[in-house]
């Protein structure tokens, strides 16, 4: 009995390492914030939080128009670069898993940007999307175009994030989309074949179907990510101009660290995590709904 009650225990025991760090390393600072969100913290006023407002940075938040134009901010940048790279990102790994010439080239190439970190490609854009002396005007000017102020105005700026953005992380959810669709036998495609069934029709009823996992993993992991998005857009714009930019993670800095808000900005930082914990609570259901039962 003891030997039975050992073996259950050891589990237990491996685990517990893991689990006592991510008590300390997420646990704890999730529920710190929580605790000074309940406050009206202005650290220029002093060290520790000590004037108790319950829910009145929330209820603030809620009526403050800065907040709603930023949480517009995000979701319209947040749908338009998970759609984009989603759909680039299935094109692109259907195009290099067929048996063409160079495709390991063509991979090699396409992995490139997801290895640099947000803050690079954010200062290496910078440049390329200045006025005067970027890339990209210099090739405008060739066909009588430009120069376009792509980080000045506010209705270029939201388009050139978008962009940095795409280019940056498609090549995730290619990746992640190629593994799979090269774990598809061929016996579905062959019967398919045999059924007279168009290349259109494969794809609709055979690919993705099979794909629909992969699909949901990629989309869950860029949602998360794209929805807390901070360094391409504080390297690229700062927020501006004129809080074209500015997502809700720009608004918990500027709070935090300009204004010196800090009950004000946790209170931010919580209803941040809520927001992504549902999305991603929804899209993990829908990820076990479409495994086959």
């Amino acid at each position: 009995m003891r030997d039975g009650l050992g073996d259950r225990a050891i589990p237990y025991l491996l685990i517990a390492p893991a689990v006592i760090a991510l008590a300390v390393t997420v646990g704890y600072p999730i529920l710190y914030n929580v605790y000074i969100s309940l406050f009206d913290w202005n650290i220029l006023d002093s060290d520790a939080p000590e004037q108790l407002i319950g829910l009145g940075n929330y209820s603030a938040i809620l009526a403050d128009p800065g907040f709603l134009h930023s949480l517009g901010v995000t979701a319209g940048f947040t749908i338009l670069a998970v759609g984009i790279e989603f759909v680039l990102g299935l094109s692109l790994a259907m195009l290099v898993n067929e048996q063409i010439y160079g495709r390991r080239l063509i991979r090699t190439f396409l992995v490139a940007p997801v290895m640099a970190t947000p803050i690079v490609v954010g200062l290496i854009f910078k440049v390329l999307w200045h006025a005067e002396f970027g890339v990209v005007n210099y090739f405008l000017s060739l066909v009588g175009l430009g120069p376009v102020h792509w980080l000045s105005d506010p209705s270029t700026a939201f388009i050139a994030l978008l962009i940095t953005e795409v280019w940056h992380n498609t090549a995730f959810v290619f990746l992640v989309l190629l593994g799979a669709l090269q774990m598809i036998p061929a016996e579905p495609y062959e019967a398919a074949i045999v059924d007279g069934a168009s290349l259109v029709q494969r794809f609709r009823y055979v690919t993705l179907p099979l794909l629909r996992p992969a699909i949901l993993v990629a989309l869950l992991f860029r949602l998360v990510f794209t929805i807390r998005l901070f360094d391409e857009v504080w390297a690229l714009t700062r927020g501006g101009p004129q809080s074209a930019t500015e997502t809700i993670s720009i608004l918990i800095y500027k709070a935090a660290f300009e204004q010196f808000r800090m009950g004000y900005a946790a209170a931010l930082s919580i209803l941040l995590l809520g927001l992504t914990a549902v999305l991603a609570l929804v899209l993990i259901r829908v990820l076990y709904r479409s495994e086959p039962t």
